[in-house]
This record gives structure tokens, sequence and C-alpha cells, in this order.
């Protein structure tokens, strides 16, 4: 019987905050494939036949299937988790895209996104204008005050969609996007829930919620939500702070990099 084959480069790309080892790869590869496998439609003939690294840590997603409809759908699933990645000329626009945060907080100007662009490698900056726009309700805020409200970091998960592409000198391409409307519906649920959420990078779920109940707080963070292969919004509890939970567990968690969002601090922008 024929098998179908259907191959994507995730525009994911692996990274360590502490010491690189093997040891951590190999066991990223092993979570990560559990979560994938957890996402294939029990009732579609589909396995997750390889997963491996590229040379520069984006991995290789190869599915096996009895049917090109099936794969198709089953890619379109995983990509919403690790995205995909794009030659320069073919970038999709005003269509939501997986991408991670780069440099936060390194220029005035905005904040760039990796959502895989190859040939040449480049990220969409989502200007300042726009950053002040969709969440600050256009109040005159820099960069790096609205990234500390919403508790952005290197590697945060977000949802863009690119906007235009325009040329540099020399004819490089350089793109600029905004938040799709879902990921800001997403941010708004957690600023009206009133609850501090604590944002990690870094780590699996698995271990963040190991290291919780470890140190007594699992009262204190009844949910513990993946955003992204290594990244997780914990939720605290109502009168929970989240500077509480991170100064508690932080220093069990050495290759964890943290954030908060306060609802509090960021409410009126919403309304």
């Amino acid at each position: 019987m024929h098998i179908a084959k259907y191959n994507y480069i995730t525009s994911f790309q692996y990274y360590q905050w502490g010491e690189k080892t093997a040891q951590a790869r190999t066991q990223f590869l092993q979570t990560f494939r559990r979560v994938l496998e957890e996402r294939i439609p029990e009732d579609m003939d589909v396995t997750l036949a390889n997963l491996e690294f590229r040379v520069d840590d984006r991995l290789l997603v190869e599915l096996e299937g009895k049917k090109k409809d099936d794969l198709k759908f089953v890619s379109n699933i995983l990509k919403e988790i690790t995205g995909e990645t794009f030659d320069s000329n073919n970038v999709p626009k005003r269509r939501g895209l997986f991408g991670t945060l780069r440099a936060v907080g390194k220029v005035g100007f905005g904040v760039f996104v990796d959502i895989g662009i190859e040939s040449p490698a480049k990220e969409v900056l989502i200007p300042l204008h726009r950053l002040r726009t969709q969440l600050a309700g256009g109040k005159d805020l820099s960069t790096r005050e609205i990234c500390k409200k919403y508790g952005f970091m290197n590697q945060f998960p977000v949802e863009i969609e690119v906007e235009k592409m325009l040329f540099e000198k020399g004819g490089k391409p350089k793109y600029e996007g905004k938040f799709t409307d879902d990921f800001l519906e997403q941010i708004e649920e957690y600023v009206k829930s009133g609850l501090d959420i604590v944002f990690t990078t870094g780590v699996s779920r698995q271990m963040i919620k190991k290291t919780i109940a470890k140190r007594g707080h699992t009262i204190d963070v009844p949910q513990i939500i993946r955003i992204g292969p290594l990244e997780c919004a914990c939720v605290c509890a109502k009168g929970t702070n989240a500077p509480g939970i991170i100064s508690h567990i932080g220093p069990f968690l050495s290759n964890c990099r943290f954030s908060m969002i306060r609802p509090a601090q960021v409410t009126r922008y919403w309304q």
C-alpha cells in the first residue's frame, strides 16, 4: 500500500538558557514528540515518522499516512504549535503566523519576531506605533514599558500577521507586522481574569508543574497552560501574586526565564 509523506521545518528554534547539553536536547525531542503526537486526531491514520534537529536548531517534522488530505490537515494542526519556515519571497500576508519575540527591550522602535523567514533570514518588526495602538490604548508608552507590562521577553510565543514588505538599501527585504486579533483576545482574557500570570521560557510544562508542586504551590497556581514548546503561562489563584511565586520557584529552575502580567497594572488600557 502506498504511504504518503509530508515534511516541513518548524519556525520554532530550539534554545537553552543554561548550559547546552546533549541530554537536554534529547529530552526535549522526546517531550516535543509527545506534545505533537497528542495533537494528531485518533481517527486519522497519520504518524509522526521522524523528528530531528536541523543544523540551525529548527526541527524537521516528517509525517506519514495513507491520505494526502489527512497529512495536510494534521500538518496544519501541528503548525499552530511549531510554525513553519518561509522563503523570504513567499511570506504569507494577513494570515496568522506562529513566531517568537527576539531582542526584547534592545531597541526603542519596536519588537522583532522570528517567524522562520529564510533565504535570507529575516525577522518581522512590530513598530512602536503599532504596539501603542494594539496594547497601550494609543498612550505614549515606550517599547520597554509596554513589554514589561505584558510580560514580553525573548522567546515569548506570539501570533502575528505580516502587513507589508519593504526594501532596504541593496534590495534586501524587511517586514513589518502586527499581533493577530486572536493573540490580542488571549491577552485580553488574561487581563480581564484579574489574576496574576507567571510566564516561563526554556523549561517544559512538566518540569514547571513538578517544581510548583515540590515547593507547595499547587493550590496557589492551579493552572499551567502550555503556550509554546518550551513556554508556559502559570495562572495564579486569586490573592496570589506573581512576584512571590517567581521568588519561590526561581532558584530551583536555573534554566528558566520568568516574566509576569499583573492585570491591575494594565486593565485601563483595555477599557
